[in-house]
């Protein structure tokens, strides 16, 4: 007399749980990638210890050699307001910008851009460096 075993083994898999964590884990790595504003170029940023926690919407940088770039494309004094008004438009009033000023650079152009941001009520972060 053969004996069998009521109790058989599921051999599928349930993937279900698996998707969930995968797609969490995307949600979290999507919305951190975008809490940091990188930048690409070649900026010396003063240090500092204190670190602004305000997002900004966009990023102008000045170079040492005096580029304006604005989401790493270069632009002239003259046509940054235009181009600021342009972009952030969509965003309502008082936007953030995040200005990136070279440490050895003449301030000038710095000014220039606050007196921009002034007469266009946009707030501005200036961006440091953590210091060691």
């Amino acid at each position: 007399m053969a004996l069998e075993s009521r109790h058989r083994a599921n051999k599928n898999f349930n993937m279900a749980g698996m998707t969930d964590i995968v797609f969490l884990l995307l949600v979290f790595f999507m919305i951190t990638s975008t809490l940091i504003v990188p930048s690409n170029a070649d900026v010396n940023l003063p240090e500092s210890n204190n670190q602004t926690q305000a997002n900004p919407v966009l990023v102008i940088s000045v170079s040492r050699d005096k580029q304006i770039m604005v989401e790493d494309q270069v632009y002239s004094l003259p046509e940054i307001e235009g181009v600021l008004r342009k972009k952030l438009q969509p965003y309502g009033e008082a936007p953030t910008i995040r200005l990136n000023a070279d440490r050895d650079l003449n301030m000038d152009e710095v000014f220039a851009i606050l007196n921009i941001a002034k007469r266009n009520r946009y707030k501005v972060i200036l961006g440091t460096k953590p210091s060691d």
